[in-house]
């Protein structure tokens, strides 16, 4: 027997017939299951939170950091378990553990900033492969999906009637259970010691928030497009505009005339001897020129990166070369010129900075010339670039850059025990080791702070309680 269908039943009909069972032997009556909705991890977005509430917002900074990020990928991976591989999943974890190593050494802003871009490689590698792509999509693409899921919650009947289930019982409970704290003594004894100053405050409450709208994103992986493909680039004409081949060939040969002057001119001051003019010392010379000269060698370096798809011919690809290699000298001018202003003037934290950022940006030159020699393409070049900067940031988290500071200020010199005494715990060592009674009358006098608890430790604050102990140890035999 055919079955004949009428279409076009109302569908408030259709949602209010829960009374039409359907029958077992046709199957009239079953229509498909509606989509379950992606459960939501809210129990595990309480249970971060209070990790993050034990580990950070209750103690010092210290390794409670790293236990909180390690918390936090462990949530993300126990929701994207079902989608991650082992091999992609071992890969996420151990490019993590790297990037959280300078934090356990030391919480500074560089390893705050490598942990927190540990994570989200971590979390885009457990989702795909385009992993530069996606961690530049998740902030925005995580910033939307929160919305999507705050605008998009909200309490069904059965929810709602479960909640308004608890009202009686709970608010009349309230009601008696203050009652009774009156009448009995020994109730109102056990409430006279509990100390409400411990509730939260409302700086807190809005820390959990934050907290929250920084977690939940990383627990809706599998929602989000993180490696959607790039769209098409659309077609465009080809117009002539201010950088074209002639423009770009004559911007090249002016280039590399005023950086052959500038060169001309370092090697005559700082390595021929040259007589400098009345009244400016090396120092002077040096400090004017070091980081303008390095601005100078950035801005070279992004017009060589930007000019390359207008090279026509290799007398073009010659003056480019050229003009990357002089770049090259002007960076080493800019280090001999620091170098020369730390001599008379001595090393500082920031002076220490600017050696570091010389060296990246020198490095980045030499990348440079391997791309235009090679013919790669921008990308190439970029994402050694990249590497090489990372690297960098990487190796100072992991240096004590107060303790060389100081060292270097004590056994080199000039000397300034103002600012020496001011670097802070990183310096202790170097200070008892080589001059232990510097800073004994000055009001800044650094001291090792020893930890709390687990939370506020940290392996540079043990080695450098341990080595200055050893030191007095030593001293007091």
């Amino acid at each position: 027997m055919t079955h004949m269908t009428v279409r076009g039943l109302p569908r408030g009909l259709q949602r209010d017939a829960w009374w039409m069972a359907a029958d077992a032997r046709t199957g009239v009556g079953h229509g498909p299951a509606p989509s379950a909705t992606a459960a939501r991890p809210i129990g595990i977005l309480i249970a971060l939170i209070i990790c993050v509430d034990v580990m950070m917002l209750r103690a010092g900074t210290g390794l409670g950091f790293v236990i909180a990020v390690l918390g936090v990928a462990a949530g993300a991976h126990w929701v994207m378990r079902a989608q991650v591989g082992a091999s992609r999943a071992w890969r996420a974890w151990a490019v993590l553990l790297i990037s959280v190593l300078p934090a356990i050494d030391v919480l500074q802003v560089t390893s705050f900033m490598l942990a927190w871009v540990g994570l989200t490689v971590f979390a885009v590698m457990l989702t795909g492969d385009r992993i530069l792509a996606a961690a530049a999509r998740l902030p925005f693409l995580g910033a939307l999906q929160t919305l999507r899921d705050l605008r998009s919650a909200r309490i069904n009947n059965p929810n709602r009637s479960s909640l308004l289930d608890w009202v009686l019982p709970v608010g009349v409970g309230v009601i008696f259970a203050g009652l009774i704290a009156v009448a009995n003594p020994v109730v109102g004894d056990w409430l006279s010691h509990i100390d409400f100053d411990a509730a939260p405050t409302p700086e807190r409450v809005v820390a959990w928030g934050i907290i929250a709208v920084v977690i939940w994103p990383l627990l809706r992986l599998g929602q989000m497009a993180l490696h959607g493909k790039p769209a098409r680039p659309r077609a465009t004409v080809a117009r002539v505009g201010m950088i074209n081949v002639r423009s770009v060939m004559r911007a090249l040969v002016v280039f590399n005339l005023l950086f052959a002057a500038q060169t001309m001119m370092d090697i005559g001051y700082l390595w021929g001897g040259v007589r400098l003019p009345d009244g400016m010392t090396y120092a002077a010379y040096a400090h004017r020129g070091a980081y303008p000269l390095m601005i100078t060698a950035l801005l070279a370096g992004g017009f060589a990166l930007v000019a390359q798809p207008w090279l026509d011919g290799q007398k073009m690809r010659v003056l480019l070369l050229v003009w990357i290699a002089q770049t090259l000298v002007l960076v080493m001018s800019s280090i001999l010129r620091l170098d020369l202003y730390v001599g008379a003037y001595g090393l500082t934290q920031m002076r220490f900075a600017a050696f570091v950022w010389m060296a990246v940006v020198a490095l980045g030159l030499v990348v440079l010339i391997m791309q235009v020699v090679g013919r790669k393409d921008a990308s190439w070049m970029l994402m050694r670039s990249f590497g090489i900067g990372v690297f960098a940031i990487y190796m100072c988290s992991l240096t004590n850059i107060s303790g060389v500071v100081a060292r270097h200020q004590i056994t080199t010199g000039p000397l300034d025990v103002s600012y020496v005494c001011r670097l802070g715990e990183g310096a202790t060592v170097a200070i008892a080791r080589h001059a232990p009674d510097m800073c004994r009358d000055r009001y800044y006098k650094p001291q090792i702070a020893a930890p709390t608890d687990m939370r506020n430790w940290g392996f540079r604050n043990a080695r450098l309680r341990h080595t200055l102990k050893a030191l007095k140890s030593r001293v007091d035999a």
